[in-house]
């Protein structure tokens, strides 16, 4: 009895894993974003408004659909590794590891309005002073800036920033 209750426990876990995440639910507050700096690693997650990316509205309706998204999944990767970065005084560093989970709008399911992003950098050192850059913003007022809190945990270092059109970069820690 209790191997077949593992056995169920562990297909439940497994399907759970496999199965699509729910259309509504954020990984991320929308424009808000993270960067942990572990060692000479920074782990990245940022949530970025989908109207930041443009071209990819196929059918020009004003929305983006899932289908559209996959479409332009790979010019959607290249833009983010091309656009959100960390950088010191001789180096950029991209993301490796770039994962995209598109979110679909609270009011219509059928549409994508956010996409978070999650990565890592990695840097030479771990006591390396960088920038983190974001060079994709939204057409609409309201979404064109990001919230970004950035924590050392070893160095016991925290910061909060705030990254905008005239100010798409910033020193993580001064």
């Amino acid at each position: 009895m209790k191997s077949l209750k593992k056995i169920l426990i562990n297909v439940a876990s497994l399907s759970l894993l496999t199965l699509p995440m729910a259309g509504s639910a954020h990984l991320m507050v929308p424009e808000n974003g993270t960067l942990n700096f572990v060692d000479d690693n920074v782990y990245v997650v940022l949530s970025l408004p989908i109207s930041a990316f443009k071209g990819i509205d196929d059918d020009h309706d004003g929305h983006v659909s899932l289908k559209e998204f996959n479409d332009h999944r790979t010019e959607i990767s290249a833009n983010v590794m091309h656009n959100v970065y960390l950088s010191d005084v001789n180096n950029k560093f991209n993301i490796d590891g770039l994962l995209l989970n598109p979110t679909a709008s609270h009011e219509n399911t059928a549409e994508i309005d956010e996409l978070t992003i999650m990565g890592r950098y990695s840097l030479p050192t771990p006591d390396i002073k960088v920038s983190f850059s974001v060079k994709l913003f939204s057409v609409h007022k309201k979404l064109q800036h990001y919230d970004i809190t950035a924590t050392n945990k070893k160095q016991a270092l925290h910061n909060k920033f705030q990254l905008n059109p005239t100010t798409p970069s910033t020193i993580v820690f001064k």
